[in-house]
């Protein structure tokens, strides 16, 4: 695989990138860099691409909530491409179908560029796919065009957000814009002049109290996926730790239960949308292998086990579904939990060795990184597999409540926000106190 990244690498260095910065970018810069990439993209998210008179049918809700997007606008195919060129190329180095040693800076760097050359041919890929599958009517093979460049080319400059929101920001771009476009959701769905609030204001004024209680029953759902996240958060192991100098210097090494944060769910979710959307272009194709659509929503097949069912109602009128859906959210979050660990450097050996760099050892065994890395190992997995296993339970749950913005997108929302809290904290903890800052960044 080395070879044949050396061999493409003069294509990939004639893609564009976002200079890296040639200094450390402060807080206050990242907070304006962040800021100023959020309001570009909720701008993009109002431009309405050119359409020819074409109408927009009433579909592909599944798509909008987990890539962040806006149906009809430049931001139609939101992250899509970005997440699912991450799936592919992590389950293929997780399956070790591409062997590549990502401990190496060129590797990595290569690496990281062939997936962006992915990610921009799915710009065109899914946009083909979004066209295809009736997202704009019957159109001519002109119109078709025009919207197939538009689609890609709004993708692609996601994809150049999320890249200086990683380079000059705070957090990543792809969990910023999803949890911008579901809080958004949330607030309209809540407060907005059809909102669920007024509705049950209005329906308790004229003491229709079963109508009320399913006005309110969303917004009850949505507080309780938020406070279940925000505790489960919280929950952590704590492993002692002392410094092999300097003697009575001791500390903690947390290892959160939610250990690989949301993207095991993101990861899943955007997997079952990218289904949805295989499966409505090859039925519209005349190819139903994934199933049947009726009105843009799977009625058989793997499409339609695979598709979320909302509401209690559902859940009682098939429950097969919902159990086949709980358990294939389950597993992918596992599955791709325990990848995650393996190739972003969260492993007990990865792990073990900034411990070592840092001349720390865990207090009561003796300083070695074998013997860091043995210890590490009898928490970091089981917790990843139950942490992995729980978000995604949680995410199936909460979407079977009809929470605002979906049980997902809620619990997506809540995570990344509390995940971007604590990494506001870091940074100024990294202003203010620099070697302080530098034990917990490397921990």
């Amino acid at each position: 695989m080395e070879s044949f990244l050396m061999k493409i690498k003069p294509i990939l260095e004639l893609i564009p990138e976002v200079k890296r910065p040639l200094k450390g970018v402060s807080f206050k810069e990242k907070i304006q860099w962040t800021g100023l990439v959020l309001i570009l993209y909720f701008i993009l998210g109002t431009i309405d691409i050119y359409m020819g008179g074409a109408e927009m049918p009433a579909m592909f809700a599944f798509w909008q909530t987990v890539t962040a997007s806006k149906m009809g606008t430049l931001i139609t195919l939101g992250i899509g491409p970005i997440v699912t060129a991450g799936i592919i190329m992590q389950l293929l180095v997780g399956s070790e179908l591409i062997s590549l040693d990502l401990s190496k800076p060129m590797n990595r760097a290569l690496f990281q560029g062939l997936q962006k050359l992915f990610g921009i041919f799915l710009c065109f890929l899914e946009a083909v796919m979004f066209v295809g599958a009736g997202a704009f009517g019957v159109v001519n093979s002109t119109l078709a065009l025009i919207l197939v460049l538009q689609l890609a080319l709004g993708a692609i400059l996601v994809i150049y957000l999320d890249e200086i929101v990683s380079r000059y920001g705070i957090g990543s771009g792809i969990g910023l814009f999803i949890a911008a476009g579901v809080a958004q959701t949330i607030f309209v769905g809540a407060f907005g002049a059809e909102g669920y609030l007024w509705k049950f204001f209005s329906a308790m004024s004229v003491g229709s109290l079963g109508i009320a209680f399913e006005y309110i029953l969303p917004i009850l759902s949505t507080l309780f996926v938020f406070l279940v996240v925000v505790y489960v958060e919280s929950i952590r192991v704590e492993i002692p730790l002392a410094h092999g100098r300097v003697k009575g210097a001791v500390g903690k090494y947390p290892i959160k239960f939610i250990y690989v944060s949301n993207l095991p769910v993101i990861l899943a979710a955007a997997l079952f949308a990218n289904i949805q959307l295989w499966g409505m272009f090859l039925d519209r194709m005349g190819y139903p292998i994934l199933g049947q659509y009726s009105n843009g929503t799977a009625v058989s097949g793997i499409a339609y086990y695979f598709s979320t069912p909302y509401g209690i109602s559902n859940i009682i009128s098939d429950p097969l579904h919902a159990i086949f859906y709980t358990l294939m959210m389950v597993i992918f979050c596992i599955l791709f939990g325990l990848f995650w660990v393996e190739t972003s450097g969260l492993d007990a050996k990865s792990m073990a060795k900034k411990l070592g760099n840092l001349d720390m050892a865990i207090k009561g065994f003796r300083k070695s990184q074998k013997s860091i890395e043995q210890r590490l190992k009898r928490y970091i997995k089981p917790i990843t597999v139950m942490g992995s296993a729980f978000v995604g339970f949680l995410a199936a749950a909460a979407d079977f409540t009809g929470a605002l913005g979906g049980g997902t997108g809620v619990l997506l929302t809540v995570s990344i926000v509390y995940r971007l809290y604590e990494q506001l904290v870091q940074e100024q903890l990294s202003e203010l106190h620099p070697a302080v800052a530098k034990f917990v960044g490397k921990r």
